[in-house]
């Protein structure tokens, strides 16, 4: 099949992987998957991503899309014109790929496949990656439309008026990396990156930001600082005022900060990783850590029930309860014997229902609607 995504822009995000793990798959398979977008935005995290992806079988093709974060009147303006100024483009493209398969991965874009539809009678896909897109006229309705977790499902039967049967419930998978380590490794490991080997490591992988919940994290840690506990922090972003969150709160000897790389020795140091957001669609890091059998406390925000059964594989908090999420650092650091039952409880999950191929036999059963 000749498949096209259509992407405002490839940041180094979890939306971003998701779309390039589906696409590096499908290629492996026999498919030619090009995605059109307005690019990686010069971001090194995100060139990085984008160079694998390439050289993995992906094809990209530019478009005149906005990346412009900033919203002001200008920038309206110049996103408006920018998105008027996409559609020959776009159709150029479309009409020369000749896709068996169109699927937006920003409802932003879905304008162009709607254009197209009109123009050719061709069926598109759209996946939704949280709960707040606005409703604007270059948002257009699906033939179908693929929900990432179950509050999606309802959220687009409700508030997007898609039909039951036009969405198909597909949750985020990713790969089993194998990668399996014994202690005196991981000893070997921790001391190598200057991480004490006989404290219980907690961990956060992830944009450093108000929306990632890393001050919630950083309060947290405070309330515990008694406890024989140390803190990886993985990633880029607001960190002058993530240091001055550790200074505020006088824990900067508890926490390691490592600028954003491929995580997987960092979940191998860890004993338990940590996402408090406030904002989240099905994020990728608790699946990662689940296959390297670590537990994972989350904020109970969308996905998080679907992922994590509470006090079986992990544990979940109220968004922004300080207070509960140091009573669960606190238990899990006073009683460690269970570590390792939540982290295999945590691994048959992820493989049972968060495996790539699962994922992508689920996303080609769909696509098989349209093609």
């Amino acid at each position: 099949m000749i498949i096209v995504y259509l992407a405002r822009y490839l940041p180094a995000e979890g939306s971003t992987t998701h779309m390039y793990s589906i696409a590096e798959n499908l290629v492996k398979r026999g498919n030619s998957v090009y995605i059109l977008s307005g690019g990686h935005g010069g971001n090194p995290s995100a060139v990085a991503i984008f160079e694998k992806a390439k050289s993995n079988g992906i094809q990209f093709i530019k478009l005149p899309f906005p990346l412009y974060k900033k919203i002001n009147f200008r920038t309206k303006l110049y996103q408006l014109f920018s998105y008027i100024f996409s559609i020959p483009f776009a159709l150029f493209y479309l009409f020369k790929i000749k896709p068996d398969v169109i699927h937006a991965h920003y409802p932003v874009t879905t304008y162009l496949a709607a254009i197209y539809r009109f123009l050719t009678g061709k069926q598109f896909i759209v996946t939704h990656h949280n709960m707040r897109i606005p409703k604007h006229i270059f948002n257009r309705k699906g033939d179908y439309a693929i929900a990432i977790s179950r509050e999606l499902e309802t959220n687009l039967v409700s508030d997007y008026n898609y039909k039951k049967s036009e969405v198909k419930l597909i949750f985020n998978g990713v790969k089993d990396p194998k990668y399996t380590l014994n202690k005196d490794t991981i000893s070997d490991l921790r001391r190598l990156n200057n991480i004490p080997t006989e404290k219980v490591v907690f961990g956060f992988v992830g944009t450093i930001n108000h929306r990632k919940g890393v001050d919630i994290l950083i309060e947290a840690i405070n309330r515990c600082k008694h406890l024989k506990i140390h803190v990886i922090i993985l990633g880029d972003g607001k960190r002058e005022w993530l240091n001055q969150c550790l200074t505020e709160n006088q824990i900067n000897h508890l926490v390691t900060l490592i600028p954003f790389r491929n995580p997987i020795d960092i979940y191998a140091m860890l004993d338990v990783l940590i996402l408090p957001s406030r904002i989240e669609g099905f994020p990728l890091v608790p699946l990662e850590a689940m296959m390297m059998k670590k537990p994972v406390i989350r904020s109970n925000i969308e996905g998080a029930k679907d992922q994590i059964i509470d006090g079986e594989n992990g544990f979940l908090f109220e968004s922004e309860n300080v207070l509960q999420l140091a009573d669960i650092i606190t238990t899990i650091a006073l009683n460690t014997e269970s570590l390792t039952v939540l982290g295999e409880n945590a691994y048959q999950r992820a493989i049972n229902y968060f495996s790539e191929d699962l994922m992508v036999e689920k996303t080609l059963n769909v696509y098989h609607l349209t093609a």
